[in-house]
């Protein structure tokens, strides 16, 4: 009888193996992933695989400690996998659909891309890529594409390294470029137009997400999964820094009024 850990390393491999067979599929996962931008890839594919709709994880030391919430009975966990050593460990984390509230409970943070927010976020992204636009969707469009080509610059090495028995085999090393790069560039762009508020799903069709179906073995979905991860989270960090701070000067300057 397979162990706990065992079964959901099943369900992790499972999971990655049928992410990339239907682009729904791959931008359902996307759209639970643009919530928990936080998270490695490892760790939101695990989420998305048993609690798709979750909006904000924590483990249960910090929702009862810091955020002095309870995790009511009963719940049950989310099972993340920790591989940094060579035995695979399970550790636990709960939505916040999974808590209640005490006397000074802490809700999640969660901002918002409000209209009045664009014209700062549309600044901060021009001085930290030196892209400009009249249309924050066009600016971070171009943004995805200048990071696809930094990404796969620095880490194309270890890309072309796991292509066996996916249908990227069928491709030269440019062609293998050229659609990982497709692949990438319209997931980070869905991901961060999900979370900024923008609802992407009325944008994109099945052919826009092509490429993703050439990633077809799990090795390849976590390659990709990964880079779309890491990219979109520098993205939406430095976002949610600018809207939290630009709230945060408004309403200091409001009461000096």
């Amino acid at each position: 009888m397979p162990s706990k850990t065992e079964e959901y390393l099943a369900l992790a491999q499972r999971t990655a193996n049928g992410l990339t067979r239907y682009w729904e599929s791959w931008t359902d996962y996307l759209t639970t992933a643009s919530r928990l931008y936080k998270y490695p890839f490892a760790d939101q594919l695990m989420i998305y695989a048993q609690r798709p709709d979750a909006t904000a994880c924590a483990s249960f030391d910090l929702w009862n400690n810091r955020m002095n919430r309870y995790v009511r009975h009963g719940s049950k966990g989310i099972a993340l996998l920790d591989q940094s050593s060579s035995v695979p460990r399970l550790h636990y984390v709960f939505d916040v659909s999974d808590t209640g509230v005490r006397r000074n409970s802490r809700d999640p943070e969660v901002w918002q891309l409000g209209p009045d927010l664009v014209q700062p976020v549309s600044e901060m992204l021009a001085r930290e890529y030196g892209i400009r636009h009249e249309r924050i969707t066009q600016q971070i469009t171009d943004i995805c594409g200048r990071l696809v080509d930094s990404y796969w610059d620095n880490n194309s090495g270890d890309i072309l390294d796991i292509v066996d028995g996916s249908l990227l085999m069928g491709y030269d090393e440019a062609g293998q470029e050229f659609q990982f790069k497709s692949a990438a560039a319209i997931s980070v762009l869905y991901t961060i137009l999900e979370r900024c508020g923008f609802e992407p799903a009325g944008w994109f069709d099945k052919d826009d997400f092509r490429a993703i179906h050439e990633f077809s073995t799990p090795d390849s979905v976590y390659a990709l999964g990964a880079a779309v991860s890491d990219m979109s989270r520098e993205v939406l960090r430095q976002i949610e820094r600018t809207v939290k701070t630009t709230i945060r000067r408004r309403n200091a300057e409001r009461s000096q009024y």
